[in-house]
């Protein structure tokens, strides 16, 4: 379960490489140390057609997991 959660995090540059992962999981290496409260994940609407390829930088819409299925 811990290594199928850091596999899952949702900041991509701390997820394990494979090879990580796989030693884990052969128990050649110790399991990671996850934070006890994890990053709310955001999620961002595709741009439509139409829409300019660079914006102000602003999301039109956003998501978090916690919204999701409301």
């Amino acid at each position: 379960m811990i290594t199928g959660l850091w596999c899952a995090h949702p900041e991509s540059n701390l997820r394990p490489s494979i090879r990580q992962a796989i030693h884990v999981l052969n128990f050649e290496a110790s399991l990671p140390n996850l934070p006890m409260k994890m990053p709310v994940p955001v999620y961002y609407s595709p741009r439509q057609c139409g829409e300019p390829a660079v914006s102000s930088g602003e999301p039109t819409m956003t998501y978090t997991s916690i919204d999701v299925g409301r």
